[in-house]
C-alpha cells in the first residue's frame, strides 16, 4: 500500500513538472518557431503584418552600412551610422514582438530587399555593393586585398543604386501594422535622400497622385516655405545664392507633386518672418529652420498618407520627405535615420 502510494505521489510530481514546462506563463523562455509542429497546450506565433519585408529591410539596413563604410568622405561615414541606427531599431522592434533573431541575423537574401526591385544599374535594393559586406558576414575571401583596393566612385555608384532601388521599392512595406506606418515611411524617405546626395538626381519613385486633407496642409505648409526661400535668395550672394536657387527650385518642383492630385490651399499673400533677414547669415539660418520645419511638418502627416493610400501614399511619402530632407543637408543639417521623426 505504501508502494503505492509512492507511485502515484511520483506521477503527480511529474504529471506537474510537465504541465509547467510547457505553460506560458512560467516564463521558461520556450522558443516558439513558425515551422515548429503543433503541440498541444503550446500556442503558436502569429507572424507579423509583412514580416518578410520587415525582415529584409532589417538585414538590408545592416548591407547599407557596410557598403556605406566603404566611401571616403563625410557622407559615407555618416549614411554607414545612420543606417546602423536604422538597424538597432528595427532589429529591437522586431525582436520585442516576437520575431526569431536568428531571422534578423541572417545575412541579406540573394534578391537584397523586400522586394527584389532591381535599380538602373542592376544592383538590387539594399543589397551590399560588391566591395563591402555586413561585418558578421564578412569572409576572408570577400575583403578586398591591399592591391585590390575598391574605386571610391565604383563605391559611390553601387551604393546610389542600391538606396536608390529601396527607395523605389517602398511601396512593398504598405501593410506593415498602423504603429509600424510612420517609421517605415521615414526610412524609406532617407533612402532617396541618399540616393539623390550620392548620384546628383533623385532616384525614380512612382510618381502617382495622391490627395486629401494631410496633403492639402502640406501644400499650405509648402508654399509657405516657398516664399520663406524666395526672402533667402534675395539676401544671398555667390555660392549660398545658388545653393539657394537649388532649393527653392526643388520646394517649387515638391509643391507640383503634391497639388498633382487636385490638392490647393487657400492662397496666403505673404507670411512674417521668424526673425529680421539682413544678411547672408540671416539667410542660411531661415532656410535651414524652414526647411527643419517643413521636415517634422511632412514626418506628422506620414502615417494618415499610408493609411489612407497604401503604397501609393508611402512612394509619395518617400520622395516628398526625402526631398525636404536633401534640401536641409544642403544647408547643413544632419541627415536623419528617420527623417521628420521625434
Amino acid at each position: 500500500m505504501a508502494q503505492r502510494d509512492g507511485g502515484v505521489g511520483r506521477r503527480v510530481v511529474l504529471t506537474a513538472a510537465v504541465v509547467a514546462a510547457i505553460s506560458p506563463a512560467t516564463g521558461c523562455g520556450i522558443r516558439l518557431e513558425d515551422d515548429a509542429p503543433r503541440v498541444p497546450l503550446v500556442p503558436t506565433r502569429t507572424p507579423l503584418a509583412a514580416e518578410d519585408a520587415l525582415v529584409a529591410l532589417t538585414r538590408d539596413c545592416l548591407a547599407l552600412a557596410s557598403a556605406a563604410e566603404g566611401l571616403p568622405g563625410e557622407l559615407g561615414a555618416e549614411l554607414a551610422a545612420l543606417h546602423r541606427r536604422q538597424h538597432t531599431v528595427l532589429r529591437t522592434t522586431l525582436v520585442r514582438r516576437q520575431v526569431p533573431p536568428a531571422d534578423l541575423d541572417a545575412g541579406p537574401s540573394p534578391t537584397g530587399s523586400a522586394s527584389g526591385t532591381p535599380s538602373g544599374s542592376g544592383t538590387p535594393a539594399g543589397s551590399a555593393t560588391p566591395t563591402a559586406s555586413p561585418s558578421s558576414e564578412r569572409s576572408p575571401s570577400a575583403a578586398p586585398s591591399p592591391s585590390s583596393s575598391p574605386d571610391p566612385q565604383e563605391t559611390r555608384t553601387a551604393l546610389a543604386a542600391a538606396e536608390a532601388a529601396a527607395a523605389a521599392a517602398a511601396g512593398t512595406l504598405a501593410g506593415v501594422d498602423a504603429d509600424l506606418r510612420a517609421t517605415v515611411a521615414a526610412l524609406h524617405a532617407q533612402r532617396y535622400a541618399a540616393a539623390t546626395l550620392l548620384a546628383g538626381r533623385p532616384p525614380d519613385v512612382p510618381a502617382d497622385p495622391v490627395t486629401g486633407e494631410a496633403v492639402v496642409g502640406l501644400v499650405a505648409r509648402t508654399e509657405a516655405a516657398t516664399w520663406f526661400l524666395e526672402v533667402v535668395v534675395a539676401r544671398s550672394a555667390g555660392a549660398q545664392r545658388q545653393r539657394a536657387d537649388v532649393s527653392l527650385a526643388a520646394l517649387r518642383a515638391l509643391r507640383g507633386d503634391l497639388v498633382a492630385g487636385g490638392s490647393r490651399a487657400e492662397a496666403a499673400i505673404g507670411h512674417p518672418l521668424p526673425f529680421p533677414v539682413a544678411t547672408a547669415a540671416d539667410a542660411a539660418r531661415l532656410a535651414r529652420e524652414v526647411l527643419t520645419t517643413l521636415r517634422t511638418d511632412l514626418g506628422a502627416v506620414l502615417d494618415p498618407l499610408v493609411s489612407a493610400h497604401g503604397a501609393l501614399g508611402l512612394a509619395a511619402a518617400t520622395r516628398w520627405l526625402g526631398t525636404v530632407e536633401v534640401e536641409a543637408h544642403r544647408w547643413g543639417v544632419d541627415l536623419a535615420p528617420f527623417p521628420g521623426l521625434a
